[in-house]
């Protein structure tokens, strides 16, 4: 089949997602998959020496977010042959916007009268609801912690910024039927971005870039999320779809399971060879676990450990699981001085419920309300 008909073969009905729960009536592994992750990325937070390489969990999420947001923006290209901006923007605002504000009020107002921070020491929250906290840490211009794990929620703003206006005026360019995708355009172009990006980074790490720059910087992550959108722009053509049967045999969605395990247990943020080659690996292999998922593989025990009702209810609510474990983490350590153990059995429940509530009373409420605006 040629690039021009697997293009054509890319119709609406098949980018009907959800901008809340996206892997929800397709994907149901993916749900579970994130929620996995995302306990994953808390036990880090609670001690890096139970799962010191959880980042590579990110790299995941990232690929999975820009999945997800392409397929969004291919929905409304289909549709109506033009992107809505204005209807993308709002329905980010309002899917993201209310759960975060009501992290960070209480925790910024704990730092005021708890701690006596005044709005000299505020910068933390002002890049938590402005969306350049990764550049304060990668950086290392000087602000409090609390809120430093919303460096990867910037980095997937800055994404989301930008990559839809790129999108559309690219395919405004390229098309050369009002709804038909040039994917001998689109695949270089991506592929391009993911292998300057990976240079880029294995040249900062090997030329004494600090690994909080490595570790931080939006130009570090480009190359996941640009394999997100390729995989979203090709994920309909046949050999695209083959390729994730392939993946989806259980003994090799077992394998990578396992493989991305070990490197959560093993991997070393602080160094520059996870950059330099690791990371590449790492984001490779990310890149087929989510391809063999969005297979839904079942078979020697996965229905079971990916779409077991705690996973996936924890994919469902992992936005506010994120948003919520870290500063309960910071207060226990640094405010209480509470043990490792007595933070992990205080903070689970918290988040899990913190979470839970952040779910119904905010985020459902928000998609219900965006999907008027989005028609």
């Amino acid at each position: 089949m040629s690039m021009s008909r697997q293009a054509d073969a890319i119709i609406p009905a098949a980018v009907d997602d959800s901008p809340v729960r996206p892997s929800s009536a397709r994907w149901p592994a993916l749900d579970g998959m994130r929620g996995m992750m995302t306990v994953g990325v808390f036990v880090a937070h609670v001690s890096y020496q139970w799962l010191p390489g959880a980042i590579l969990f990110m790299d995941a999420f990232f690929m999975m977010s820009s999945f997800f947001i392409t397929r969004l923006l291919l929905k409304d290209w289909h549709r109506s042959g033009r992107i809505h901006f204005a209807a993308f923007y709002v329905r980010r605002l309002r899917r993201l916007y209310p759960a975060l504000l009501a992290m960070v009020a209480p925790i910024a107002l704990f730092a005021w009268l708890w701690l006596g921070h005044g709005l000299d020491r505020m910068l933390n929250v002002a890049g938590t609801i402005f969306y350049f906290g990764n550049w304060l840490r990668a950086l290392e211009i000087p602000h409090e912690k609390y809120l430093g794990h919303t460096w990867s929620l910037s980095i997937e703003e800055q994404y989301y910024l930008l990559w839809p206006a790129l999108f559309g005026l690219g395919l405004a360019w390229t098309s050369r039927a009002q709804r038909a995708i040039n994917l001998r355009f689109w695949v270089p172009a991506l592929a391009a971005v993911v292998v300057v990006s990976m240079v880029w980074r294995t040249w900062l790490a090997t030329h004494g870039a600090s690994w909080e720059r490595m570790y931080n910087g939006t130009d570090m992550r480009l190359d996941s999320l640009a394999l997100g959108a390729l995989l979203a722009l090709t994920f309909d053509t046949r050999i695209v779809q083959s390729a994730c049967a392939w993946l989806a045999r259980p003994w090799l969605v077992w394998l990578m399971t396992g493989l991305m395990l070990a490197g959560a247990f093993h991997v070393n943020v602080f160094i520059p060879k996870w950059y330099a080659w690791q990371q590449p690996v790492f984001v490779l292999l990310s890149l087929a676990l989510i391809m063999s998922f969005l297979k839904t593989p079942t078979g020697w025990g996965l229905r079971f450990a990916f779409q077991n009702p705690v996973s996936l209810y924890l994919g469902a609510i992992c936005y506010g699981l994120y948003l919520w474990h870290y500063p309960l983490i910071w207060i226990c350590y640094a405010v209480f001085e509470l043990t490792v153990w007595q933070t992990l059995f205080i903070c689970a429940p918290l988040a899990l419920g913190l979470a839970s509530l952040s779910y119904f009373l905010l985020e459902l409420p928000a998609l219900h309300g965006s999907r008027g605006s989005a028609k």
